[in-house]
């Protein structure tokens, strides 16, 4: 007879980008809510993809964007059976489960997140059948309108994994995830992480993820950023710690040459903190390169801005956060509200802004 289960080495398609999988967390977690028969009230997604490239942090953003409790825990972390069903204890003559601390108590909805699934043992793997497939184990089970999320790192990769076999791996619904480089840059710039350092992985695309991991990238952004540009030596120490011998040439000649060229029109339209990415200008760059940075985003603005009617106003806060900068002065802010109809929404909210309004006066 042919097994019809797909094995984990089956999860190995194109992959989807992080928004289209929050999409697919959305319609799973409402089938799993209905709970009208056995199969909806608990079917567990998998997650695969490389490490570093964010699976973790998109399951820790969906629960926290919709407010929904999350607990985390590592099986891999598991040394035997006593970590994953709790203690036994003598009652009245009788054996009860204390279960483990990590395990939720209150009433859903809920996300319990079993992170790198498949770097656990065998023995816990085969000790979470039960839970993957009813939601609780012979000492304890999760209260009502949990739902269970895992990630796990592909098989075919040189990753120290253990292999899920059909048993385990039938009992999910199984997502592949590939690295999107316009979300991460997205997701970047509400990080505080160094615009220099941005603009030369933006410039040299493959350099992520196929050189380092997006987590790899992030952390030395982080870092980079708390380096004024004139150290050059702490630059030089940090990269050579951090980023193949190649490289660190092309950065160091990066940060005393060119600017952050990922700060594009199009993307600081749709920023969640456009205030970050401009602090970080004033703070990283001389305030001529700040300044030429901010003019060529007005400029790129503006054709883009063809129905100001129908702008979000997400689009429109961004807009008017430029122009209250300091370094835009009031010719400037006439010149840009020259170009939008005086009826629009965007050039009332403009007037309306007093850091903008009191250039203008």
């Amino acid at each position: 007879m042919t097994n019809l289960v797909p094995s984990q080495r089956s999860f190995s398609g194109p992959g989807l980008i992080p928004e289209e999988i929050l999409h697919l967390l959305d319609l799973s977690m409402a089938f799993h809510m209905q709970g009208t028969n056995a199969i909806s009230r608990q079917l567990p997604v998998c997650i695969w993809g490389s490490p570093g490239i964010g699976k973790t942090e998109l399951v820790q953003s969906f629960a926290r964007e919709r407010s929904i409790p999350l607990t985390v825990v590592h099986p891999a972390q598991f040394e035997e059976m006593g970590d994953l069903l709790g203690m036994p204890f003598s009652q009245e003559g009788k054996t009860h489960w204390a279960p483990p601390s990590w395990v939720p108590t209150e009433p859903g909805p809920g996300i319990l997140l079993l992170d790198d699934l498949n770097r656990a043992d065998a023995r816990i793997l085969n000790g979470l059948m039960s839970l993957l497939q009813t939601g609780g184990l012979a000492s304890w089970s999760l209260p009502p309108f949990w739902w269970i999320v895992a990630t796990a790192n592909p098989e075919e990769l040189a990753y120290s994994v253990t292999p899920l076999d059909d048993a385990i791996a039938g009992r999910m619904q199984h997502i592949r995830m590939k690295f999107d480089r316009n979300s991460w840059f997205t997701w970047a710039s509400t990080q505080r992480l160094d615009i220099r350092g941005l603009g030369f992985i933006h410039h040299f695309p493959h350099l992520l993820p196929e050189t380092i991991s997006p987590r790899q990238a992030a952390q030395f952004l982080a870092l980079m950023a708390i380096i004024p540009s004139s150290d050059h030596d702490r630059m030089r120490l940090l990269a050579t710690s951090m980023l193949p011998p190649d490289w660190v040439e092309r950065l160091m000649t990066w940060i005393t040459l060119d600017q952050p060229d990922w700060l594009t029109p199009e993307r600081f339209l749709t920023m969640e903190q456009p205030m970050t990415a401009l602090q970080s200008l004033r703070e990283k760059l001389t305030p001529e390169q700040a300044l030429s940075t901010k003019l060529a985003l007005l400029d790129g603005i503006t054709p883009l801005i063809k129905e100001p009617a129908n702008l979000s106003a997400r689009s429109s806060q961004n807009i008017i956060e430029l122009l209250a900068d300091p370094q835009i002065n009031g010719n400037l802010v006439l010149a840009f509200l020259h170009h939008q109809p005086a009826s629009s929404p965007l050039h009332e909210a403009v007037l309306n802004s007093s850091l903008v309004r009191q250039k203008i006066l």
